[in-house]
């Protein structure tokens, strides 16, 4: 029973490990799309967010996946 709610314990902390790498490499990629809307653009940081954040919710996405759009070159503003 002790053994059991150990492994239970790790794999809490493993899904929550997984959770905080997947959230930073979505900030990741954010943070790389607004760098190349604003060199690439001319844009602002905010009007660079609002570009990200407009566009998700226009397209019903998630905004890491409209920032991997800009960062691969695919979507411009």
């Amino acid at each position: 029973e002790m053994a059991l709610g150990r492994f239970e314990q790790i794999l809490a902390l493993e899904r929550e490990n997984a959770d905080r790498a997947e959230r930073l490499e979505a900030r990741k990629a954010i943070d790389r799309a607004k760098g190349r809307l604003m060199d690439e653009h001319g844009l602002t940081e905010s009007a660079s967010w609002r570009f990200l954040q407009k566009t998700a919710m226009d397209t019903r996405r998630k905004i890491h996946e409209v920032a991997q759009q800009v960062v691969a070159g695919d979507l411009k503003p």
